[in-house]
C-alpha cells in the first residue's frame, strides 16, 4: 500500500492480489480500455497495465477509482502534461477512431 500525503489530501493505492485496485487521488481519467488505464492524479500521471481490466467504481468528486482486472504494471510519471502522456492519449483516440 502507498500512502503519501500531499498539501490537498491523500493520495492512496491499494492492490489486492493483482486483480482489483483502488485508487484515491484520482483528477481525470484520459483514456482506459481492457489492457491500459491512463489516470491524471494528485501525484501527477499513473498507467496501469493489465489484462480483462474493468473500471467498476469513478467518482472524481471524492477523487475513487476501483478497477478489476489482472495489472501486470502501474507506471508513474511526477509530471501532469508529459509528452508522453500526450502521445498515448492521441495513440488511444487514433485507435478509437480508425
Amino acid at each position: 500500500m502507498i500512502n503519501l500525503n500531499d498539501q490537498e489530501g491523500q493520495y492512496k493505492i491499494i492492490m489486492t492480489n493483482r486483480e482489483t485496485v483502488l485508487i484515491e487521488g484520482v483528477e481525470n481519467v484520459e483514456s482506459f480500455d481492457e489492457e491500459e488505464i491512463l489516470l491524471e492524479t494528485k501525484m501527477g500521471l499513473l498507467i496501469l497495465k493489465g489484462q480483462g481490466m474493468h473500471v467498476v467504481q469513478l467518482n472524481l468528486e471524492n477523487g475513487v477509482l476501483l478497477v478489476n482486472g489482472y495489472c501486470k504494471s502501474l507506471e508513474f510519471s511526477d509530471e501532469k502534461n508529459t509528452r508522453g502522456f500526450k502521445n498515448k492519449s492521441k495513440g488511444f483516440l487514433h485507435r478509437i477512431l480508425k
